[in-house]
């Protein structure tokens, strides 16, 4: 008996299952769960909040942690820990634990930003994934650059509108008349 005269689609319930959907089902796109490009903007901000906000928290954990051990520890004055002097080591681990806490601090809070705003997380990457690429097309060449011409704002981490990008747009056409024409530029338009 050969299986040529069974249809794939009576087959398909006994593979996958009947209650598993096929890849060929839609799901909502992710342009539809962050409508605007404003509301991408805002999402951005409030992520930027979060990352601000868990310096703090990030920082003086580890550094009062380490601190904490560090009091608590019975330290013979004569001997040395890792070649220095107990007290400089002490102080060297709690200054290089709140550091490194201060470098993590933004990744905790875009992990946070990411669990309380789980519907927009997917959405927020795609539409940063395509804010770095309009960004990446459109900033002026940074071999134009110079003391009296620096380029602006590279990577347009200080956009949060459309209004400010479009203002960045301007800023980075500015800078390339600047860089090949040299000189002023307020008599040239596009």
């Amino acid at each position: 008996m050969a299986l040529s005269p069974l249809k794939p689609h009576l087959l398909r319930p006994l593979i996958v299952g009947p209650n598993v959907r096929c890849l060929t089902t839609s799901k909502p796109a992710a342009q539809n769960v962050i409508s605007t490009w404003n509301d991408y903007f805002k999402l951005r901000k409030k992520r930027r909040t979060y990352e601000i906000v868990s310096y703090l928290p990030c920082t003086v954990t580890p550094a009062f942690g380490t601190f904490a051990y560090f009091v608590q520890m019975e330290v013979d004055p004569l001997t040395k820990i890792l070649g220095m002097d107990p007290l400089m080591a002490a102080i060297g681990a709690t200054i290089g634990a709140g550091f490194g806490g201060f470098l993590l601090g933004p990744v905790f809070g875009n992990t946070l930003f990411k669990l309380m705003n789980r519907k927009t997380a997917h959405a927020m990457d795609v539409r940063d994934k395509e804010f770095y690429e309009h960004i990446k097309k459109n900033r002026a060449d940074a071999r134009l650059n110079s003391i009296r011409n620096p380029v602006p704002d590279y990577y347009g981490e200080k956009i949060q509108s459309v209004h400010d990008y479009r203002s960045w747009l301007r800023k980075q056409r500015e800078h390339y008349r600047k860089g090949v024409f040299g000189g002023e530029v307020n008599g040239l338009e596009d």
